[in-house]
């Protein structure tokens, strides 16, 4: 027993420092103005930028900023936006 509860304490700590956070993330089209505090990003978006990938006009735009991680293998990821539109 005492095995056991010790292999799920080495798991479950394992879980934990390895967990995401945004600090170690990377930035495609980095806008000019964010910051990270209190576990949350803010971001300043640049107006009219966007991402199209091919329009009815023929063309692909993608300069909006986008903040990312890489993972392999399933994963959960939790969201919440908010913003003045």
């Amino acid at each position: 027993m005492k095995t056991a509860i010790l292999t799920l304490f080495m798991v479950l700590s394992g879980f934990m420092t390895s967990a995401q956070t945004l600090e170690k993330m990377n930035w495609f089209n980095e806008p000019a103005k964010w910051d990270i505090s209190d576990d949350k990003l803010i971001m300043h978006v640049t107006p009219k930028s966007d991402y199209w990938r091919i329009s009815h006009y023929g063309f692909t735009v993608d300069d909006a900023p986008f903040y990312y991680s890489e993972y392999g293998g399933e994963f959960e990821a939790k969201v919440k936006i908010s913003g003045d539109y």
